[in-house]
């Protein structure tokens, strides 16, 4: 009996005890509390039309709402869509958006006080494009003794979108600087374009690669007997030259090696695959970045096919 009664006396403390508890973080996480939510836009356009001012990106929502959902609603990501062809019925060019507080979803028991900032300034344009021509800009200073030959940009000229207002005054669209220093042996490098207004975009200006030559002024190391290799389908073809001479600049490092040099130079004559007879074909030097070429000689071959 006396077990019973010791037994029962324990159980009422262990429930006042869990009542305790659970009503002290029913009324923590009941309390009520201020936070700030910052939301992103996104801007649905009319299909005709740009952004002649970029407006606001995000908004900030000010919050009050029992604690228990604050983080819950601050760590999750929250986009409004502001769709202007339903926001600018009458197609004006200067307008407003207002921000509706019910447009963020809440848990119950929480209430948005304020939205910064509530009104959206919009002002629109018409869409407008021209095909413009691209201008080829350097920095720095090529490496002595090599020269530039032949420096082309491809393709020239790209059509670009934008904002009625800036297109109209654009003439020309500049590549960002190519560093002289940084031309290897090679016959081109991929160039980027500097757009001078984020509001403007460009087709196909992903892929604008620079062609060009470099061509040494002077030479150090002459390579005779060179074979020539033939880049054809045609199995019945020949030439009373089968091989070159080339005069080339070589980095001093690399002199120590002359047959390592040697190894590394290829010259190939590209047969177009529809010749037939008696043809002048160019003959084309491949070499090392580092290794750069002055002379070939000859320049070209006459080849038979049959």
């Amino acid at each position: 009996m006396k077990m019973r009664n010791r037994m029962k006396k324990h159980s009422l403390k262990f429930l006042s005890a869990f009542l305790a508890i659970f009503l002290w973080v029913y009324v923590l996480n009941s309390e009520k509390v201020k936070f700030e939510k910052t939301v992103s836009l996104e801007y649905i356009l009319p299909v005709d039309m740009m952004f002649a001012q970029k407006p606001p990106q995000e908004v900030i929502f000010l919050i009050e709402g029992p604690r228990a959902f604050v983080r819950t609603v601050s760590e999750r990501e929250d986009r409004l869509v502001i769709d202007l062809n339903r926001a600018n019925a009458r197609r004006a060019l200067d307008f407003t958006v207002d921000i509706n507080p019910a447009q963020l979803n809440l848990p119950f028991g929480m209430v948005v006080e304020r939205v910064i900032p509530r009104k959206l300034q919009i002002r629109l344009e018409k869409k407008a494009s021209k095909i413009v021509p691209l201008k080829l800009l350097f920095a720095g200073q090529l490496p002595d003794r090599l020269a530039l030959l032949h420096p082309e940009l491809e393709p020239s000229e790209v059509e670009v979108y934008g904002p009625r207002s800036l297109i109209s005054k654009l003439k020309e669209l500049p590549v960002k600087p190519v560093d002289l220093e940084g031309l290897q042996g090679l016959d081109q490098v991929a160039v980027e374009l500097q757009l001078p207004d984020e509001r403007l975009t460009v087709t196909g200006g992903s892929d604008v690669k620079l062609r060009y030559q470099l061509k040494a002024s002077t030479s150090n190391f002459t390579l005779t007997e060179v074979p020539i290799r033939f880049l054809s389908e045609k199995r019945k073809l020949s030439s009373n030259v089968r091989s070159v001479a080339v005069k080339l600049m070589v980095p001093e490092r690399l002199l120590k090696n002359r047959s390592n040099i040697s190894s590394t130079v290829q010259v190939w004559a590209d047969v177009p695959d529809q010749a037939k007879g008696r043809i002048t074909v160019p003959l084309k030097v491949i070499l090392p970045p580092t290794i750069h070429l002055l002379e070939i000689s000859p320049k070209s071959i006459i080849v038979n096919i049959q």
